[in-house]
């Protein structure tokens, strides 16, 4: 689980801002609060704030961040990342850090990445006893001619794996590589360890907990819905669930089409159509690949002969001979498309991160999805955060005090972060007009009202 994430020098952030889902000492919605030893965390938290007050920011920070661990700096753009308010900051490292949960231990692990020398400067993984002591299993520094020093608190012994975690630490001293300056060591470790005890294994766990990190924004396009093709209980769970959100959809059915496969290959960034290819050369043939390419939902499966047979997603709205495509629906039901699947139930709980959750949906059907999250999620511990500008949500009978928090762009044009608990607001607050008064902060704030006199001086 998360428990609080912090940047500093990205984007719209300048000093260090700090969002957090550690459960203060509220009692109201003690469902929404998930204990893991003596720790308290939040299942949710929703993001508010003035349109180009860096709420955004914050989950492209989650998003871009997540991408250096997972595939290292080759494969983000660093471009126009800092603070380009400040002249000076494009020579300041990018900061960021989690504080995580993972098998009822608390971790810290952030990195500082330069912009200017497109390198990680610094990583840091820490373990955090119950009695509030760190423990350092690595922190890996770069200085200024490229030599990395390397601190641990581990002991050097035989036992767990250490000797071997010993040997990739060397890896990353002296005068490490160019390549290696560019990837964190917490997936060099990970990517080489299947270690299942010991320092090497909480490695492994760490960076695994950062695969199953979901980051959406309005125009992704979640890869869950694969599942509706070769899942059919899956598949009634995303009919009922359709229906019961007033969508009109009764029932999905495919539609066999005929189709030049490499023409719809080609159609497709390259990375995506290299991706479909290796999916179905390694899946058993009857096991499908879904993707979505102009604005259709499409199925490919093979047949007993080995050919490629291709279906269209079709919804039936009442009348079976009549099926419409997805590009028939409304914005709202396509939204639905991406946000659905992340109600499956699994073995494994998600952080899921949301960038505006009520973009093309009635505020009704926003509130009603979060409803679900937290129906569908009670017996496992995913998380979700979520900005919206939907004031609606802010309703102290339908979320916490602590699960409500606002960015707000500073004089300096810098965005900040804080939560609605600073105002110590009563669990029978009614928020919404508050806020939309300027109480809280976080909202737009006009110059002046346009007259017809402003407009015709303008011309």
């Amino acid at each position: 689980m998360l428990r609080g994430f912090s940047v500093t020098n990205f984007k719209s952030f300048n000093s260090r801002q700090v969002f957090s889902l550690a459960a203060g000492k509220i009692r109201n919605h003690s469902s929404h609060v998930i204990s893991i030893g003596d720790r308290k965390i939040l299942k949710s938290g929703l993001i508010y704030g003035a349109n180009a007050s860096g709420k955004s920011n914050l989950i492209q920070a989650m998003h871009f961040s997540q991408g250096i661990i997972l595939q290292g700096l080759d494969r983000v753009n660093l471009s126009n990342k800092y603070f380009r308010i400040s002249e000076d900051a494009y020579q300041k490292p990018g900061v960021f850090e989690y504080d995580i949960m993972v098998n009822n231990k608390e971790y810290l692990y952030g990195f500082a990445v330069s912009y200017s020398h497109s390198e990680i400067v610094s990583e840091w993984l820490i373990r955090v006893e119950k009695s509030g002591k760190e423990f350092t299993i690595f922190d890996r520094n770069l200085d200024d001619d490229h030599n990395s020093t390397i601190e641990t608190s581990i002991k050097k012994n035989a036992h767990n794996g250490n000797i071997r975690l010993e040997s990739y630490f060397e890896d990353f001293k002296s005068n490490v590589t160019s390549a290696l300056r560019k990837k964190t060591m917490l997936n060099d470790i990970a990517s080489r360890s299947n270690a299942k005890t010991g320092a090497l294994h909480e490695i492994v766990s760490v960076f695994h907990w950062f695969t199953l990190m979901i980051v959406l924004f309005p125009d992704s396009k979640y890869t869950l819905t694969n599942e509706l093709a070769s899942d059919d209980s899956r598949k009634d769970f995303f009919q009922t669930i359709l229906s019961d959100l007033d969508t009109g959809i009764e029932t999905i059915s495919e539609q066999q089409r005929a189709m030049d496969f490499d023409k719809v290959l080609s159609q497709m960034p390259h990375e995506l159509a290299e991706d479909i290819k290796a999916q179905l050369s390694n899946e058993a043939s009857s096991h499908p690949v879904t993707f979505k390419i102009n604005d259709q939902i499409i199925m490919l499966r093979k047949d007993d002969k080995g050919n490629l047979v291709y279906h269209n997603l079709m919804l039936n709205h009442g009348n079976q001979n009549d099926p419409f495509e997805y590009a028939d629906e409304s914005d709202g039901t396509k939204r639905l498309f991406d946000l659905i699947p992340l109600l499956y139930s699994n073995d494994e709980s998600h952080v899921i991160v949301i960038d505006e959750i009520d973009r093309s949906l009635h505020t009704n059907l926003t509130r009603k999805f979060i409803e679900l999250f937290y129906q569908y999620t009670k017996d496992n511990n995913s998380q979700l955060i979520a900005t919206t500008h939907d004031s609606n949500l802010m309703d102290l009978d339908f979320v916490r005090q602590d699960e409500i928090w606002f960015v707000e762009r500073q004089e300096d044009h810098s965005s900040c972060i804080y939560s609605l608990n600073k105002f110590k607001q009563r669990f029978d607050k009614v928020l919404r007009n508050d806020y939309l008064i300027g109480r809280y902060g976080a909202i737009p704030m006009f110059k002046k009202h346009l007259t017809n006199k402003d407009i015709k001086d303008a011309e």
